[in-house]
């Protein structure tokens, strides 16, 4: 062997020990770099997590304190038109306390109870005004038909005349019926004593009916009108020939002709 081959042999060597050290080096720094770098990323991990979580409890804390601040701000609000509604209710009943009309009189009113048939406003007037001036006189008549309900009212100029006239009258007994009268003083008069409608002959709730219905009836109606009502007759009169015919009458009204077939006719 010689002296160059054993030089060579012997450099090889050294350079295949010299690359196993620099890999092994090179192994421990990569091992160590990812020893690093884990530990790294996961405290990056959990210092993102601590963050989200912060951000996250913060959000909630700040909507809770929006919530707060809404809920505080309608309930103000609240009690805010509480307070305004009622001060507009008193203040509505304090100005209609003031804008009431009181009523006040200082007349004498006696009420009269049992009222016989035919003692009207007329025979009242004068029987009492012996009494004294006797100002109005009511007596209590039915809406519909005008007849006396048995009851009324006498006012006198004077409380006193009023006192006596009560005192005097109450069951006194006429026309076989006992008169029952009682004095009202003034304060607890009011307006609705008089209030209806004082009934005569000529004035009475029929006669105003009557009246009424004939203006209308009386009254120029359109053509569709007429129509309406001589149709309507002519069905009542066919079922009144034909409940006759049903208990052997045989009776015709003539021959009545509906607009529509003079119309025709006519054409």
């Amino acid at each position: 062997m010689s002296l160059v081959s054993f030089r060579s042999e012997v450099a090889r060597c050294s350079l295949r020990t010299g690359l196993r050290d620099l890999r092994e080096e090179l192994f421990i720094k990569m091992k160590v770099k990812n020893k690093t770098n884990t530990l790294r990323d996961t405290a990056l991990i959990k210092a993102v997590k601590n963050k989200t979580r912060a951000s996250k409890n913060s959000g909630e804390s700040t909507l809770r304190k929006a919530v707060k601040n809404v809920k505080e701000v309608l309930e103000k609000k609240q009690i805010e038109n509480r307070l305004t509604k009622s001060n507009l209710k008193e203040s509505f009943t304090v100005k209609a306390a003031k804008k009431k009309w009181e009523f006040k009189s200082s007349r004498g009113l006696i009420y009269l109870g049992h009222i016989p048939h035919g003692f009207f406003e007329d025979q009242m007037k004068d029987y009492f005004s012996q009494f004294g001036r006797v100002t109005k006189v009511r007596l209590v008549r039915s809406s519909k038909t005008g007849i006396s309900r048995g009851y009324g009212y006498v006012e006198f100029q004077h409380p006193d005349v009023a006192k006596i006239a009560a005192e005097t009258m109450n069951n006194y007994l006429m026309c076989g019926r006992l008169l029952k009268a009682t004095y009202i003083p003034p304060e607890k008069q009011h307006i609705g004593f008089f209030a209806g409608k004082n009934w005569t002959k000529t004035k009475y709730p029929k006669l105003i009916n009557r009246r009424k219905i004939t203006i209308i009836r009386n009254s120029i109606i359109s053509d569709d009108k007429h129509k309406q009502y001589t149709k309507k007759n002519l069905r009542n009169l066919t079922k009144l020939e034909e409940k006759l015919k049903e208990k052997g009458i045989n009776l015709k009204f003539g021959s009545i002709v509906s607009p529509d077939e003079q119309a025709k006719e006519t054409k």
